[in-house]
C-alpha cells in the first residue's frame, strides 16, 4: 500500500469523513486529530523497545498525521521535501517524532482556542517531516511505513466495519481479534 492509497482510505474512519461540512466541525476534526497525533507519539516512546507495539503505535501514529493532512487539503508527497533530510538514532527519531507532533498541536490549539490565524503552511511541513521521520524510524523495526500503514488500515476495517461511529469506537473488537 502506498502513503497515498493509505491517506484516502483512512478517510473512511474519520469523523465526518475528513470533508467537514462547517467551521465547528473543521476545528473539532483539527482538534481530535491533533490530540490524537499527541498521544499516540507518547504511546510510541512507551512501546519503544517492543517491536510489535510500536509497530502499532507508528501505525496510529501515521493515521492521525494523515488524517490531518487530509484536513488541511493536503496530499503527502515523498518528493516535497528533498532538503529535509533524517538521520539518527532510534532514541533521535522517537525525539522528533514527539518535538514535531508537540509544534502541531500548539498550532491548533493556538487556531483553535486562542483564535490565531492558521498557519497551515507550517503545520504542513512539520506534518510531512515526522511523516519522513516515521519513514526512518520504521527501518529500525526492520519494516515500511507502507507495511505499517496496511496494517493499521486492517485493523481500522475490523474496529470499523462500515466507517466510523461511537458505538465501534467503545466496543473495540479488534483488540479482542487479533492476538
Amino acid at each position: 500500500m502506498n502513503l497515498n492509497d493509505f491517506q484516502e482510505l483512512s478517510r473512511r474512519t474519520m469523523p465526518f469523513g475528513g470533508s467537514p461540512k462547517n467551521n465547528v466541525e473543521y476545528e473539532n476534526g483539527l482538534t481530535n486529530y491533533s490530540m490524537g497525533l499527541i498521544g499516540e507519539c507518547a504511546e510510541v516512546l512507551s512501546a519503544a523497545n517492543d517491536r510489535e507495539a510500536i509497530l502499532k503505535e507508528l501505525g496510529d501514529v501515521s493515521h492521525y498525521a494523515f488524517g490531518l493532512l487530509t484536513y488541511l487539503d493536503e496530499v503527502y508527497d515523498s518528493d516535497s521535501l528533498t532538503n529535509y533530510f533524517v538521520d539518527g538514532s532510534r532514541t533521535g527519531l522517537i525525539e522528533k517524532i514527539i518535538i514535531l507532533s508537540g509544534e502541531i498541536s500548539e498550532q491548533i490549539k493556538k487556531f483553535v482556542f486562542h483564535r490565531h490565524e492558521l498557519n497551515s503552511n507550517k503545520i504542513k511541513l512539520a506534518l510531512k517531516m515526522l511523516i519522513k521521520n516515521l519513514i526512518a524510524l520504521a527501518e529500525f523495526y526492520d519494516s515500511s511505513l507502507e507495511q505499517i500503514c496496511e496494517m493499521n488500515i486492517n485493523k481500522l476495517k475490523i474496529r470499523y466495519p462500515e466507517k466510523f461511529n461511537t458505538e465501534d469506537s467503545k466496543k473495540r473488537v479488534d483488540v479482542e481479534a487479533t492476538p
